[in-house]
């Protein structure tokens, strides 16, 4: 008894310290935005960023771009934006394909249902913010194979993807691992478009931005894992007590939040050495 209630605390302990950290970060950029004059638009890295923001045509994502490089590349900008209005619509189409075979006869009907609420949300979101703000190419890429893992894990409902049984054989591990594979996929793919996100459209410094987009997503993973025990008993509250519900969930909490968090940190190392790279070439 002592040990879930001990849990349940380390994890809400978690939760609250992701939150406290992401207002935090947020604090702190809005007073840096107010004390240090600086260009209007921010970068991020060239190396990950900057041809699929030229190619978008977006305004400010882009290092060392001024309006003679503007001028000089109108042609190719050109090009690119019809590249680019190709690429959502066929991305979009092909994932909706993807979606709807994984609907057909999932293994638990109820389960699959609370699974795919992230997905309705999401997609939801960024079809209504899509005439205010557009991400890149790269970011709608990684949006939609972190999507495609979680339908995957939903049709089957996490705890029986092949996958994960697979990693479970060759890793000599205790149980099916998919959902922390999923977590860690959650940090280190939606970094990328949050980071992308608070440059452009929050107009944050690039530096900041990154640890602020590592915090933002770690509260995320914290609110959307806390969230779900009283969502399955909504949808089977006879067969899913939400107290048992919650010794599970709890039990697992601290380990996925540590995989989201380390799935950020990895991609923001890696936007930090590409952002020192691009400086370096300048």
């Amino acid at each position: 008894m002592l040990g879930g209630q001990g849990d349940e605390w380390d994890a809400q302990n978690d939760m609250v310290s992701a939150l406290v950290g992401s207002l935090l970060m947020v604090g702190v950029v809005a007073l840096l935005q107010r004390t240090e004059a600086r260009p209007r638009f921010h970068s991020v890295p060239v190396s990950l960023a900057g041809r699929d923001a030229r190619a978008s045509g977006s305004e400010g994502t882009g290092v060392g771009w001024g309006e003679e490089d503007a001028e000089r590349n109108t042609f190719a900008h050109s090009n690119a934006r019809d590249t680019r209005k190709h690429f959502l619509p066929i991305a979009v189409v092909c994932y909706v394909a993807f979606w709807i075979a994984l609907a057909i006869h999932p293994l638990d009907r109820s389960d699959w249902l609370l699974e795919n609420l992230l997905i309705f949300i999401s997609v939801t979101v960024l079809a209504l913010t899509y005439g205010k703000f557009e991400f890149s190419n790269f970011s709608y890429a990684l949006i939609l194979i972190f999507l495609a893992f979680h339908t995957i894990g939903a049709h089957y409902s996490y705890a029986k993807v092949p996958a994960g049984f697979w990693m479970q054989d060759w890793l000599h591990l205790n149980r099916n691992h998919y959902d922390r594979v999923i977590h860690f996929s959650f940090g280190f793919l939606l970094l990328y478009p949050m980071h992308e996100m608070l440059v452009r459209s929050a107009h944050a410094r690039p530096e900041w931005a990154i640890w602020l987009s590592v915090a933002a997503l770690a509260a995320l993973n914290s609110f959307s894992k806390s969230f779900k025990p009283s969502s399955r008993e909504l949808f089977d509250p006879i067969s899913t007590p939400l107290i048992s519900v919650r010794k599970v969930t709890f039990g697992t909490h601290r380990k996925t939040w540590q995989a989201a968090f380390v799935g950020a940190m990895l991609t923001a190392i890696v936007l930090i050495f590409a952002s020192k790279q691009s400086t370096s070439r300048a």
